[in-house]
């Protein structure tokens, strides 16, 4: 990803590392402010003490300071600090996320996963498999010939019973309907249903993997627009010895324009359990090594995790009542890691691009640094701007309506048109009219220190917008058009369906008898159910 050719002349010299080496060409430790004249320069990754060779000429140097497993990077040109990233883990966790979107589990192939030619299409391997008759319905079958298992060819649902039930199911599904009445409303057993399930994960993963291209996609006409942002979901505490929260964060990118969400991702592995993640610590043996530099850095382990937990609760940031605990099956992904490696997933998809960018984001420091350090090429040639977004998400429906009416008098005040007519405007004119407004009051400021925008809508009330990625020279009509554009709108519209819809995404709801606990019975006692999220 970035050009490490001036240092790698010393990589053989003996010395210690003060960085991470690079993974797959992946090095995610540089000033990640994007105003900085450092801005995307690989800094000398070693330790250079009295009596080291010095620093090839014109080498970026800095401090690396920090505790233990907190370890940054001080830019000298900026001052600005970095926490220091595990290269290898957030390419591994960024493979994770690009396996899921590109597996297609439809592909027919040998049914016996430990067999070789698992996954292997007679199609596009035709040495593994010969023909070997057909079904009762007149579908091709092959055998295998290594396993010598059969398998047939033909419709996904040929072997429903009652595939007339999939489309009522889906739905109710995906609107709020439990199981149990989704059972007693569709006549279907408990055993039919959760293969229904399976069968529907399957369907909308082969559809992802085989029709998503954002290559095809003219984002100049659609919207170059993008948002993202994260909501917590909640588990039920698997066991009672232990009655304290599991939350998993789901992070999302949401095209502005249309809604579609670019990509999605849990806080959750399922491939890997915590004993199989403790034993690979053990066997590593990296307990004295910082987090950035092991080789298996990606999931939290047990004791890391309650030593971590131990850290916040004396420095009094949780109380002793809002301790976390891991999930009981799977594996957590650490949330910076996850955040990176989504950050790189976007990116992909929008590499085929050249329209300029907006990507929206909430203000979450360690998700605008990942997107920082992602979009280093698209920010350098200005090809991309970060907003952050921030607006009042706990007022009422009336005091929401109040900052509208308020808003409009001053966009009346300033415009000199009367409040009906500012109604009564289509979308385009009633936005030129924003920009002009906004122009006369954002002229000469910076916007990387962030600007209340007083023309705020309803969904996002008191909104304030800040470009880091502002460059000076920019112009007023940019910035003002920035400041109305940048919104968190879409991101939102869809954790909105899918807590609304989707019974288990729910808000967590915390009953008074329960000293604070959170529990619900529609909540999930197993993470890896969580699969994908359905996009609507």
């Amino acid at each position: 990803m970035l050009d490490l050719s001036k240092i790698s002349s010393t990589a053989d010299s003996g010395l210690e590392r003060r960085l991470p080496p690079a993974f797959e060409g992946l090095d995610l430790n540089f000033c990640r402010n994007p105003t900085c004249a450092s801005y995307g320069v690989p800094p000398d990754p070693f330790k250079r003490p009295n009596g080291a060779p010095p620093a090839p000429p014109g080498v970026l140097r800095g401090e690396v300071s920090g505790a233990k497993h907190a370890e940054f990077f001080q830019c000298p040109t900026c001052n600005k600090t970095a926490r220091i990233k595990n290269n290898r883990a957030v390419w591994e966790e960024y493979q994770r996320l690009k396996r899921l979107q590109e597996f297609d589990p439809t592909v027919p192939s040998c049914r016996s996963k430990d067999c070789f030619a698992h996954g292997m299409s007679p199609d596009e391997h035709p040495e593994f498999y010969r023909r070997y008759g057909r079904t009762a319905n007149g579908d091709p079958r092959f055998q295998c010939g290594l396993c010598k298992k059969t398998f047939s060819i033909g419709k996904p649902a040929r072997r429903h019973l009652r595939s007339d039930k999939n489309r009522v199911i889906f739905k109710m599904l995906c609107n709020d309907v439990s199981l149990s009445k989704i059972c007693k409303i569709t006549d279907t057993s408990y055993r039919d249903l959760y293969g229904k399930i399976d069968f529907f994960h399957d369907q909308i993963q082969a559809f992802i993997a085989q029709r998503e291209d954002f290559g095809r996609v003219d984002f100049g006409e659609v919207g170059s627009r993008f948002a993202t942002d994260s909501q917590t979901l909640m588990l039920n505490w698997p066991t009672k010895r232990k009655r304290t929260p599991v939350a998993v964060q789901h992070l999302c990118t949401a095209h502005h324009r249309s809604g579609y969400i670019m990509e999605a991702a849990f806080q959750f592995d399922p491939s890997m359990t915590m004993e199989q993640a403790e034993a690979q610590s053990l066997a590593a043996d990296e307990d004295d090594v910082s987090v950035a530099f092991r080789q298996h850095a990606r999931v939290w382990t047990q004791s890391e995790f309650d030593q971590y937990l131990f850290k916040l609760r004396k420095q009094k940031k949780i109380p002793d009542t809002e301790l976390y605990q891991l999930p009981h099956d799977g594996a957590l992904v650490r949330y910076d890691v996850l955040q990176c490696a989504h950050a790189l997933r976007v990116r992909e998809m929008l590499s085929g691009t050249d329209v300029p960018l907006l990507l929206m984001m909430d203000d979450d420091k360690g998700l605008q640094l990942a997107f920082h350090a992602a979009f280093v090429d698209e920010i350098q040639e200005r090809r991309a701007d970060l907003a952050v977004v921030s607006f009042d998400k706990g007022m009422t429906n009336d005091a929401r309506n109040q900052v509208v009416a308020a808003g409009q008098s001053l966009l009346a005040g300033l415009t000199g048109t009367p409040i009906s007519a500012i109604r009564e405007l289509p979308n385009e004119d009633y936005a030129q009219l924003v920009d002009f407004a906004s122009y006369m009051l954002v002229a000469g400021w910076p916007m990387d220190k962030g600007k209340r925008f007083a023309f705020s809508r309803k969904s996002e009330p008191n909104k304030v917008v800040r470009i880091p990625t502002w460059r000076q020279g920019q112009s007023p009509m940019s910035a003002a058009r920035l400041l109305r554009r940048a919104t968190l709108r879409s991101v939102d519209s869809y954790f909105h369906k899918f807590r609304s819809n989707v019974r288990f995404a729910a808000r967590p709801a915390i009953s008074a008898g329960s000293t604070g606990h959170v529990w619900d019975k529609h909540y999930l006692y197993k993470p890896g159910m969580m699969g994908n999220p359905p996009r609507f």
